[in-house]
């Protein structure tokens, strides 16, 4: 087959984002808290936002969405299946929210109406969709989402109020009702958040495995590098507001090439180093929406020349199918 009808006929991915920016408005003040982040998703593809609180994978990810509000000023381009987001009518976009682009939020507990039962909460994702408007069909089909994402009785959890299940739970019913529609897209907000070890564990795991049963594309936030490691897929490494590198998570994790994430692997507690000797970077991240001129890591970092203050440094490749916004380390690792 020629290249050039390939080309033609290829689907366009689930999820482009170019160019991103995300600049929240008052009345006496702009913050600039998104800097022109790009990546893609593919079809059953996971992509992680990595990076400290306060680096904008939260904001990124909701803006995706357009969740804000007028709030916000989000510039750049998002695609879903090639078509733009940031074009459409707050009316289009409802009906495209849930049904092909859906959020599991960081906390399930604010994301559920206490005073509501879960069953109903989820026959009206259903009815609002055209799923499913029929009330018996409806529950039924509440009751087999359950099911899908492991909850045991799902009889008795369609009966019940939030408060009334426990905090994995809880997020099981979330997922429940984010794939209820077979998104194209799911956006995974620090799903394992205030979730003991196990139980983070087990999300990890419904996660992809509903991602392969579904053929989901995922992107999932998180500020936990065993988690980015854990999940695999790519990784975004983002730091005030932009992403400073992407890959593989494998070659990522493994060979950092940015400075930053380098830093965060450091400060992992290892067997072999004792308790207290862990690293750490030094200083703090800026403030949002204050920004230096130049690289924003160049304060901490121990790399920094006199140059990373004079310009903010794009992203180059640094690989096959590897991008990191810093010179000097890629640099020094061309010249070793």
């Amino acid at each position: 087959m020629p290249r050039e009808y390939r080309m033609m006929t290829e689907a366009p991915p689930p999820l482009e984002i170019t160019d991103l920016t995300t600049t929240f408005v008052s009345r006496n003040r702009r913050t600039e808290v998104v800097r022109g982040v790009s990546f893609t998703v593919r079809r059953g593809e996971t992509m992680m936002l990595l990076g400290e609180s306060g680096s904008g994978k939260s904001v990124t990810a909701r803006s995706i969405m357009r969740l804000y509000g007028p709030s916000a000023e989000i510039g750049g381009s998002v695609k879903l299946l090639g078509r733009e987001l940031l074009d459409l009518a707050e009316p289009q976009l409802r009906a495209i929210r849930g049904a092909q682009i859906a959020l599991v939020p960081q906390d399930p507990t604010g994301a559920l109406d206490p005073l509501r039962r879960i069953g109903s909460q989820l026959t009206e994702v259903l009815a609002a969709h055209g799923v499913e408007r029929v009330r018996g069909a409806a529950r039924r089909r509440a009751e087999e989402l359950l099911a899908l994402v492991g909850i045991p009785d799902p009889k008795r959890v369609a009966d019940s109020y939030p408060h009334e299940l426990s905090g994995g739970m809880r997020q099981r019913a979330v997922i429940a009702i984010a794939v209820s529609c077979d998104p194209q897209v799911l956006i995974a907000d620090e799903p394992t958040t205030a979730l003991d070890v196990t139980v983070q564990a087990q999300i990890l795991e419904l996660i992809a495995e509903l991602q392969q049963r579904l053929g989901m594309a995922v992107l999932m936030v998180t500020h936990d590098v065993g988690v980015a490691a854990e999940f695999g897929g790519r990784v975004g490494v983002m730091y005030a507001g932009k992403l400073v590198e992407e890959g593989p998570a494998r070659q990522v994790l493994s060979s950092p090439r940015h400075p930053y994430t380098a830093g965060l692997l450091d400060s992992l507690p290892t067997p072999g180093i004792a308790r207290g000797a862990l690293r750490s970077i030094v200083g703090s991240p800026p403030s949002v929406g204050a920004f230096p001129l130049g690289c924003a890591f160049a304060a901490r970092c121990p790399h920094a020349r006199r140059s990373c203050g004079e310009a903010d440094p794009p992203l180059v490749a640094v690989g096959a199918d590897r991008v990191a916004a810093c010179p000097v380390v890629n640099t020094e690792a061309a010249v070793a």
